[in-house]
C-alpha cells in the first residue's frame, strides 16, 4: 500500500504542473496549448508503441483498443473542454470547487464499485475535504464568484459537473479495467492512451481546420521566437511529463490501491497545484488557504488510518 501512495502523491505533484505551466505560455489561446500538450503526449505515444512493437509482439486485444480510445476520449477531450467552458462561462472559483469535488465523487463511487470502506467511515474526510476546497477558494469567492449572464453561469455550472462526472466514471473504470487485465504493463497501457489521444486530437485538429482555422494561428510558429521557444517547452512539460508520466503512475498506482482510497489521494493535485500558484504568484498563502489545505490533509491521513486499522483487524488471527 505504501508504494501505491507513493505513487499516487508522484502522479499529483506532477498534474499540479498543469495549473501553472500555461501561465507562462502568454499569446497562445487555450485550444493552442491544449492542442500542443496532447500532440507531444500523442506523438511520444506513438514511438514508444513502435518501439514496443520493434523489440516484440505485443499482446492487444480489441478490448484493450476500445477502452484506450474510450479513456482517452473521456479524459483528453471531453473533460478539458468542458472544464474550459466551465471555467469561461461560470467563474474559476465556481469551477474550482466543483472539479475540487473529485476526490469526493471518485472514493464514493469507486467504494460502491469496490466495496472498501462503509460509506458511513467515508461521511466524514468527504465532508473535511469539502470543507477545505471551500476555505482555500474563498477569496476568489469574495473577489468575484458570479458570472455576468445567469445563462452563462448556469451553462459554465452544467460543464463543471459534467467534467467531474466524466472523471470520476475515468477513474474508476481505468482502475477497475487494469485490475481485470494484471498481466498489462503501466507503461505499455499509458502508451496506447497516448495514441489513442493523438487519434483524437489529429481529427480534431482537421475539424476544427475546416470549421474554423482562425482558432489555429499558424503564423505563430517561428522556431526563433523566444514565445514560440517558451510555448514548445510548456508543450513538451504537459504532454511528457504530466501526461505520459503522470499517467504511468498513476496507472501503477491504480492496480496496489483501493479505488476509494486512490480517489480520496487525488486531492493532493489541488494542495500541490496551489503550493506551485503560491511560488509562481510569489505570496504567503492566507489563513483560509492554509488551514483549507490542512483540513483536506488532515482528511486523506484519517483515511488512511482507517484502512490501516481495518486492514490489521483482519489479519488478527481469530482465537477459539
Amino acid at each position: 500500500m505504501l508504494l501505491g501512495v507513493l505513487l499516487v502523491l508522484a502522479a499529483c505533484l506532477i498534474w499540479g504542473l498543469i495549473f501553472v505551466v500555461p501561465l507562462f505560455m502568454g499569446g497562445f489561446t487555450a485550444f493552442e496549448v491544449v492542442l500542443g500538450r496532447h500532440l507531444c503526449f500523442g506523438m511520444l505515444s506513438v514511438c514508444l508503441l513502435c518501439y514496443l512493437w520493434w523489440r516484440g509482439p505485443l499482446h492487444i486485444s480489441r478490448e484493450m483498443i476500445f477502452k484506450a480510445l474510450l479513456f482517452a476520449l473521456v479524459t483528453n477531450i471531453i473533460y478539458y473542454t468542458t472544464l474550459v467552458l466551465a471555467l469561461r462561462n461560470a467563474s474559476p472559483a465556481v469551477t474550482a470547487l466543483i472539479s475540487g469535488l473529485s476526490p469526493i465523487t471518485i472514493a464514493l463511487y469507486g467504494n460502491l464499485k469496490q466495496r472498501t470502506y462503509s460509506f458511513r467511515s467515508l461521511l466524514v474526510p468527504s465532508t473535511l475535504i469539502l470543507l477545505g476546497l471551500i476555505l482555500v477558494n474563498l477569496s476568489a469567492f469574495e473577489d468575484r464568484w458570479f458570472s455576468d449572464s445567469i445563462e452563462n453561469y448556469l451553462l459554465g455550472l452544467a460543464c463543471a459537473i459534467i467534467a467531474v462526472a466524466a472523471w470520476t466514471w475515468y477513474v474508476v473504470a481505468n482502475a477497475e479495467f487494469l485490475k481485470r487485465n494484471p498481466g498489462l504493463p503501466s507503461s505499455q497501457w499509458a502508451t496506447m492512451i497516448g495514441t489513442a489521444t493523438f487519434c483524437w486530437v489529429a481529427l480534431l485538429g482537421i475539424t476544427v481546420g475546416i470549421v474554423d482555422a482562425t482558432l489555429i494561428d499558424i503564423t505563430k510558429i517561428n522556431l526563433f521566437e523566444e514565445e514560440f521557444l517558451i510555448f514548445l517547452s510548456g508543450c513538451l512539460i504537459l504532454g511528457i511529463v504530466c501526461s505520459w508520466i503522470g499517467s504511468y503512475l498513476w496507472h501503477r498506482a491504480s492496480t496496489l490501491l483501493p479505488i476509494a482510497l486512490a480517489g480520496q489521494l487525488t486531492v493532493f493535485e489541488t494542495v500541490f497545484a496551489l503550493v506551485f500558484v503560491f511560488f509562481v504568484e510569489g505570496r504567503i498563502p492566507v489563513a483560509s488557504e492554509v488551514l483549507g489545505m490542512f483540513i483536506m490533509l488532515l482528511a486523506v491521513i484519517g483515511s488512511l488510518w482507517v484502512l490501516e486499522k481495518r486492514k490489521k483487524q483482519i489479519e488478527e488471527p481469530v482465537e477459539y
